[in-house]
């Protein structure tokens, strides 16, 4: 049966690579980007993908993606959370984890009908994230830093991960997250961490090679994955025990169900 896969962030970068690789496969593509003539092109380029365009900035226009994929989609097999950015303040968090986390939670639905594996993009950056779980628009003098606004969302995003496999995993859902390494691309080259990657060969990538572990994490078979678990190169990989407490995780889904509510 041909799988259908959700991939944000989808217009470039590793995004683009993975919804490739799965267009390759046979899989049918739904594309979610903010950059219109971007994601147009990624259109053209994948045959018979459905496309939408949604700014993650803006939770008003996620729900509205989430509408237009549901009115597509009667189920959906593979999630890849992938949009982000990196950028100063409450923006951070709000693109690169609340539109993630109501867009997964908008259409649940859909996921749980096709037993959907949620594959992640997250960080090495979570290591030097400062979020306040309990209220992480909160303002901090912390996130006047771009770089560590963008730490905090990327332990968000391992946070996520980790209560949703609580959460959903009854439900037949598998979340999943990867650190892609730090991949040449248009993004990369605004971080500092592009020039460090580039002494470090072992995590220094291609979005093509980044997007196989992403393909690996949707195609491999469940009982070699860890429900919740964190993956760099198809190998579990180690964070920080801010990112993967239990405790943690429990309370910054709450707050998020505050901060985007489902319904």
């Amino acid at each position: 049966m041909t799988r259908t896969v959700v991939v944000t962030g989808a217009s470039a970068g590793i995004g683009l690579a993975a919804a490739r690789r799965f267009a390759a496969a046979g899989d049918r593509l739904v594309l979610l980007g903010r950059n219109e003539r971007r994601l147009a092109a990624a259109g053209a380029e994948i045959p018979g993908a459905t496309t939408v365009r949604a700014d993650f900035a803006d939770l008003g226009q996620v729900r509205a993606a989430a509408g237009a994929v549901a009115a597509a989609c009667e189920r959906i097999d593979v999630l890849v959370n992938n949009a982000g950015g990196l950028y100063r303040g409450p923006r951070a968090l709000v693109v690169n984890h609340l539109a993630g986390f109501l867009l997964a939670h908008l259409l649940l639905d859909r996921l749980r009908a096709g037993r959907a594996r949620i594959v992640t993009t997250a960080s090495l950056a979570e290591a030097w994230g400062v979020l306040d779980v309990d209220a992480p628009l909160r303002p901090s003098p912390a996130h006047r830093m771009r770089w560590l606004a963008y730490g905090s969302s990327k332990q968000a995003n391992l946070l996520f991960t980790a209560e949703a496999a609580r959460r959903w995993g009854p439900l037949g859902i598998l979340p999943t997250a990867f650190f892609p390494g730090v991949v040449r691309s248009r993004f990369a080259r605004t971080s500092p961490m592009f020039t460090l990657g580039r002494l470090m060969p072992v995590i220094y990538t291609s979005p093509d090679r980044a997007a196989g572990t992403l393909q690996w994490l949707a195609d491999a078979p469940a009982e070699r994955l860890v429900p919740g678990g964190y993956y760099f190169r198809r190998r579990p990989f180690a964070a920080t025990p801010r990112s993967t407490s239990p405790d943690r995780a429990a309370r910054l889904w709450e707050a998020s169900l505050v901060l985007a509510p489902a319904s």
